[in-house]
């Protein structure tokens, strides 16, 4: 059976006809006013972080462009090329237009390189951070040697840093604005850093350790808001001790 619904007769008639009737028209405007038909406007929408003049620049778009001409694809790829630009899609908008439709990242958290970095919501690391702008979570211990020795595994750990702290979050355990530093070691997990409390977080059964944190949350017996470690790491159990604020720096 075909995966594709059967399309009848007439609506292939009709598609083809007004189908060819497009093509009539434009070719009766380009052949009786071929100034209607060449690119007099680029519009651009979506944009927020990214600047009119250095999208028109990438797009490389000229006035006086034949509109059908426009290579919609190419386009896209181009003004894709700018550092805050995710995906883009391109439309012809008869008789003189271009539009650029944007997604542009939005960051969510701050890697800790060789310089400070975006990190977007789908893991994508994007651009160097501007210091106006850094409230943001921090992820750490994601190091060029770490990356040297293990070349896929940076982003995995971006992928599982920027998963927890959203079930942290949605899970209604910490609060996404309070969590201010996500650290990986290799040999431990993550450290979550909310307020002064530390979370460690191990390798393996994330929602296993999850589910304990709620727990603990959930009979008082830890409260997040004071100077704590709380190690979820070992199996089946919780190690709870206080740190010394001083001591933490």
């Amino acid at each position: 059976m075909s995966l594709f619904p059967r399309i009848g007769t007439a609506t292939v008639v009709r598609a083809l006809l007004a189908s060819a009737f497009g093509l009539t028209v434009v070719g009766a405007l380009a052949a009786v006013r071929p100034d209607l038909m060449l690119v007099e406007h680029v519009r651009f929408e979506g944009a927020e972080q990214a600047s009119w003049a250095e999208l028109r620049h990438l797009s490389d778009i000229r006035n006086g462009d034949r509109i059908w001409e426009i290579d919609a694809d190419r386009i896209a790829r181009n003004v894709e090329r700018h550092p805050w630009v995710r995906r883009a899609t391109v439309r012809r908008s008869f008789p003189d237009t271009v539009v650029v439709r944007l997604e542009e990242h939005r960051p969510v958290a701050l890697l800790h390189y060789d310089t400070l970095y975006y990190v977007g919501a789908d893991g994508s690391v994007f651009l160097p951070a501007d210091t106006s702008d850094l409230d943001y979570p921090s992820l750490t211990g994601i190091t060029p040697d770490l990356e040297g020795q293990h070349p896929a595994l940076p982003r995995l750990v971006v992928r599982d840093a920027l998963a927890l702290i959203d079930a942290l979050d949605t899970r209604g355990l910490v609060q996404r604005d309070r969590v201010h530093e996500v650290q990986f070691v290799a040999s431990r997990g993550f450290t979550v850093r909310a307020g002064n409390a530390r979370i460690l977080f191990g390798l393996s059964n994330t929602e296993e350790q999850l589910d304990r944190l709620a727990l603990l949350l959930q009979q008082g017996r830890v409260d997040l808001s004071r100077p704590l470690h709380v190690d979820l790491g070992p199996k089946s159990v919780a190690i709870v001790r206080p740190l010394d604020p001083a001591a933490e720096g």
